[in-house]
């Protein structure tokens, strides 16, 4: 394999195909005829070198450093050079077709109901003259007519449901039979219900469908008075007549909600409407939503036409109907779900950074319709909202700039617990997920997100341990991992690559199929356009990764790292921190600064804690530095080794700067460095600068110009200040050996673990809670993203770093 780098350096890559290793990458410079670089593979739990063979093209790369004197006779290859090009046009064409997707996403893409499309096709118009009768809406019928799949029944074709296709293809039968049309189709379709009732009995209960037991016999009881033959008195039938007529006479109706309560307030009785008996429609029409609608369902609202002729039930139908072409959804509209589940799947792809612009607009969209009494709902102006929905929404609106109050919580809490819908049966646990994740975002004093946080972390926990995390409102391909990842990784810990590595795997694209009172897909959400361009886009990004750490290796040995007892390992491990931080392919500089600082720092503070032990002689460093002093007359070669290593460091990095964005940050630079050692000097055992000084050096490589002013912001101190103390107290930590393992389970009693919790839970205020400041918002996430991976280092074993190495730098997808 050819990696090409943003600045046309050209290496080859050769990889094994060993099925017992994880990664295997072979790479050798080629300089002066000696062996520099190393292979890195996984071994068991830890990661092992080697000597290994690389050749790179003879093209100046001092933007590297160090290697702008590479020879070698490797000719180039034309081919491959053809397909990283070809692969960066895929990319373009599949990030144009995804901006189109978000861009006219409207009201929300949702697939056909077949279920709903005919209870649609029931309604009768009442305008013709003469005794005959037409349905109001043929165009649904006509739908019916010509989608019924060759086994005869109706629904979801891909995924086979017993609920789905039943209640599909009876609703679709009774249409037919209700208009006398399609008589081969309709006696097809009572066929497949005949041959197949008894599936009913070892159907999943976990994949049933919203409110099968109340909807199932409501259609049974249609299909009778139609005189369809079907055997109604089945076993399994007679079940759920008794279980539904147990929920009708009890106390309590559908989903233990009471009666009364039904008619007063909107709860989830309004999306299953048709399932019902004995409503007081008029009282019922009280809780109709802006649109028409009762909560978005299409059956529910044709219903409440049939029972009360209201205008503006009619109006909704009218307008679903129209704007889906015949064949109406599940739900309608679902423009606040759909957009905020596309966000979140690109995010946690690992290519929402060429959406900016679109998630703006779509977040906009979502702040509109925020209501901070309630939540939200998948579609707007909802006068009822679920937690999935609303925690989603408070997450992203507020990594994205937005003001919210996770304040509305509240009303989705019953005394220790949380729902996802007052009165549900059981709970879900994708909601409760997406409800961990909401939580871990939290302000200082939060109450409610710190509540969330216990609540649902224990009840994922359990999840997990009994094997009990199938949901009810999505069948998706591993809900466990996606948990399980989530419960081990909180979210200071997580580093986006990382994150983006494991969930290309876990992402099911166009597999991945919602529950409702049907089957159903929602194209802006799951589709495999968004895990192509991942993919690509993965690969690429991993790519130039490999070929940056070939430059950081060719570094190491010439700069003589390992004099200062700097290994290969922490070098590896350094710019994996980066790389998984800032991956994208052309901010190289940004990450190799990262990473060469982090090493530069390692070597400053071995020296000083080895050789320079009294105060003189640590300042007489600073002093050479700065120019008052010539080393010249200084004979000891340790200290010329680090300040030429910081010298060249600092010069390539201005100099590869201003080569490439015409910005001088040589003077800045060297003052954020130069202060970083005075800090030293005064304490040789500690380096309590070092994450400022590692924000700052990214910062500036990026060309981005800090103002000598912003060093006074009161805001920018507080990060500052905030910050180092968050990584000081996370290396302490690290030093205690706590395990990952008590942090996570509040066994530990530590009040430094406590400590750094609060502190984060600051940091996160002041990163993403005043984006209106006067410190630029990509400082801000500079100093959020360096904590991430002093928090991420303490947090995880050895071992599981190792593992997340192979994955993210050396293992394609």
């Amino acid at each position: 394999m050819q990696v090409i780098s943003s600045y046309g350096v050209c290496c080859t890559i050769h990889q094994f195909n060993n099925p017992t290793l994880l990664s295997t990458q072979q790479a050798e410079f080629i300089k002066h005829g000696h062996s520099r670089n190393w292979l890195f593979q996984n071994k068991g739990s830890s990661l092992v070198h080697k000597p290994v063979r690389f050749n790179c093209a003879r093209i100046a790369a001092s933007n590297f450093g160090n290697v702008d004197e590479l020879q070698s006779d490797y000719p180039g290859n034309y081919e491959e050079e053809d397909i990283q090009v070809t692969t960066a046009i895929q990319i373009k064409n599949l990030t144009e077709e995804i901006k189109h997707m978000l861009s006219s996403m409207g009201d929300g893409r949702s697939s056909v109901s077949p279920y709903d499309t005919a209870w649609v096709s029931f309604i009768r118009d009442t305008n013709i003259n003469g005794s005959s009768e037409r349905p109001l809406f043929p165009s649904c019928l006509k739908w019916i007519e010509d989608n019924q799949l060759p086994d005869g029944s109706w629904g979801e074709e891909l995924v086979f449901c017993i609920y789905d296709r039943l209640l599909n293809t009876l609703a679709c039968v009774v249409a037919l039979t209700l208009w006398n049309t399609s008589l081969r189709k309709r006696n097809k379709g009572v066929m497949f219900i005949k041959e197949n009732l008894s599936k009913l009995e070892t159907g999943e209960v976990e994949n049933m469908t919203c409110g099968f037991e109340f909807v199932f016999p409501a259609l049974l009881e249609k299909a009778q008075k139609l005189d369809i033959d079907i055997p109604y008195d089945v076993p399994v039938l007679m079940e759920i007549y008794a279980r539904r007529e147990a929920k009708f006479t009890s106390h309590t109706s559908y989903c233990r909600i009471p009666k009364d309560v039904i008619h007063t307030i909107p709860t989830t009785v309004l999306f299953s409407l048709e399932g019902l008996r004995d409503l007081d429609w008029q009282r019922l029409l009280k809780l109709q939503m802006q649109d028409g609608s009762f909560l978005t369902s299409p059956a529910s609202t044709a219903i409440a036409f049939m029972e009360t002729n209201d205008q503006k039930c009619l109006g909704f139908l009218q307008n679903v109907v129209e704007k889906c072409n015949g064949g109406v959804p599940h739900s309608y509209p679902v423009d606040m779900q759909a957009r905020l589940w596309a966000i979140d799947r690109l995010q946690r792809l690992g290519i929402s950074y060429y959406f900016a612009e679109e998630f703006k607009q779509l977040l906009d969209h979502v702040s509109r319709y925020w209501n901070e009494e309630i939540g939200i709902f998948g579609g707007r102006n909802s006068n009822f909202c679920d937690v999935d929905d609303t925690c989603m929404a408070i997450r992203l609106l507020r990594l994205h700039g937005f003001d919210v109050s996770p304040d509305v919580l509240n009303k989705f809490k019953d005394g220790d617990q949380f729902f996802c819908l007052r009165g549900e049966l059981n709970k879900s646990p994708t909601a409760m997920y997406n409800l961990y994740r909401c939580s871990q975002a939290l302000f200082p004093g939060e109450k409610i997100l710190e509540e969330a946080k216990n609540f649902t972390y224990n009840f994922l926990q359990q999840c997990l341990a009994n094997n009990q995390s199938s949901d009810k409102w999505v069948i998706a391909k591993d809900i466990p991992g996606e948990m399980q990842y989530a419960l081990e990784f909180p979210w200071y810990a997580s580093l986006p690559r990382v994150e983006s590595r494991l969930y290309i795997e876990q992402y099911g694209g166009a597999d991945d199929i919602w529950i409702g009172k049907t089957l159903y897909r929602m194209p802006d959400v799951s589709n495999n356009v968004y895990l192509q361009a991942a993919k690509l886009d993965y690969n690429r990004c991993q790519s130039q990764h490999r070929f940056e750490w070939l430059i950081m290796q060719e570094w190491y040995e010439k700069c003589n790292f390992q004099h200062f007892g700097i290994s290969k390992k922490y070098l590896l491990v350094s710019y994996f921190l980066a790389a998984a931080s800032t991956f994208e392919v052309e901010k190289s500089r940004e990450r190799l600064a990262w990473a060469k600082s982090r090493i530069i720092c390692k070597m400053i503070t071995s020296y000083f804690n080895e050789e320079a032990t009294d105060w003189t002689t640590r300042n007489s460093l600073l002093m050479e530095l700065k120019g008052f002093h010539d080393m010249s007359k200084n004979s000891n070669k340790t200290k010329e080794m680090v300040l030429n290593n910081l010298r060249q460091f600092l010069h390539q990095l201005s100099k590869a700067t201003y080569e490439d964005l015409g910005r001088e940050i040589h003077h800045q630079l060297h003052n954020a460095w130069e202060t970083w050692l005075m800090s030293l000097r005064e304490e040789k055992n500690t380096c309590q600068e070092e994450a400022e000084l590692l924000v700052q050096t990214i910062y500036l490589s990026a060309g981005h110009m800090k103002h000598d002013e912003i060093l006074f912001d009161a805001e920018y101190n507080s990060l500052s200040i905030l910050t180092n103390k968050i990584c000081r107290m996370l290396n302490e930590l690290q030093n205690d050996k706590i395990s990952a393992d008590q942090w996570c389970s509040r066994t530990t009693g530590s009040s430094k673990a406590t400590d750094i919790e609060l502190d984060m839970q600051a940091l996160v205020n002041l990163v993403f809670g005043n984006y209106s400041s006067n410190v630029n918002q990509d400082i801000k996430q500079i100093f959020f993203a360096v904590a991430k991976t002093f928090y991420y280092t303490t947090h995880i074993t050895e071992e599981v770093i190792d593992f997340h190495i192979s994955k993210v730098l050396f293992q394609q997808v």
